[in-house]
């Protein structure tokens, strides 16, 4: 173990070294076993990402889940982090409470959507007239990333977008990494009117699940290309990928849409609150 500090309680430590794709692990221990856990992730540039915190229920109210806390946000301030994210559940009054009272704001809320199992034949969805698919190439970014900008995506926080991630130049650390774990991509484009009004990327795996969708259209056209890019999305699956759950995350503020979402037969499993902390 790199580090650790005791307390009334029992031990911090930090059980994980910095690597290149920079992770730290931290957990507590009490009367020998392990009762606590936080994960400090860089996400991008000067931004980091605390995930995984719980606390065993025979151990709340103690302290420990803010111990953990205090001990990522150090680690992210030395790293250099201006802005610290997390996810917590909607529901979740005690963990949001910690969080605020440590200077977290509400950046946004994200429904996540789940499909069970991919249908072999996919009912297919209604299509609004003059919208065609085509896959999103190279001379398509500068536009694309155009509409994600008007759409919100390119600054809604967090874990970089599938949308965002289908326009930026991929590094050979994030080739390697889909490599190993089995990951593909694709993504499309939906247009009309001779321009773009949608995205679609998609993401299958090849053991564990789920698959990811992630759809982004231009405000003024909400409600009509969600369910021609579900749509497409599925059909891509059906051929090869149905024995895997199928995962979107959509903020709630779109309730176009959720109401696609819903209609192609996913249910909602969660609501979480996207938090921030402003370091500098």
């Amino acid at each position: 173990m790199a580090a650790s500090t005791s307390g009334p309680w029992g031990m911090l430590s930090r059980v994980f070294a910095v690597t290149d794709r920079g992770f730290k692990g931290y957990v507590w221990y009490a009367d020998g076993r392990l009762v606590g856990n936080a994960s400090l992730m860089h996400a991008d540039a000067d931004l980091w990402v605390i995930a995984n915190v719980t606390t065993h229920p025979d151990y709340r109210r103690l302290g420990i889940a803010r111990r953990l806390m205090g001990a990522a946000l150090d680690a992210a301030h030395a790293a250099g982090a201006r802005q610290v994210q997390l996810q917590v559940r909607n529901d979740n009054a005690a963990a949001q409470a910690l969080y605020l009272d440590m200077g977290f704001w509400r950046m946004s809320t994200a429904a996540t959507l789940r499909l069970t199992q991919v249908p072999t034949a996919p009912p297919s969805a209604p299509h609004a007239a003059g919208i065609t698919l085509t896959a999103l190439g190279r001379s398509d970014r500068h536009v694309a990333r155009r509409l994600l900008g008007r759409a919100g995506d390119l600054d809604r926080g967090g874990p970089t977008a599938l949308t965002v991630q289908a326009i930026e130049r991929a590094g050979w650390l994030d080739v390697l990494d889909d490599w190993l774990e089995g990951k593909s991509r694709r993504a499309w484009c939906a247009r009309a009117d001779g321009d773009m009004r949608g995205l679609l990327a998609l993401q299958t795996v090849r053991e564990r699940g789920p698959h990811r969708i992630d759809v982004a259209v231009e405000p003024r056209w909400s409600g009509r290309v969600e369910p021609v890019l579900i749509d497409a999305a599925l059909r891509a699956l059906a051929p090869r990928h149905r024995g895997l759950e199928v995962e979107a995350e959509v903020e709630t503020r779109r309730t176009a849409a959720i109401a696609a979402f819903r209609d192609a037969g996913f249910r909602l499993v969660r609501v979480l609150d996207r938090l921030a902390l402003d370091l500098d």
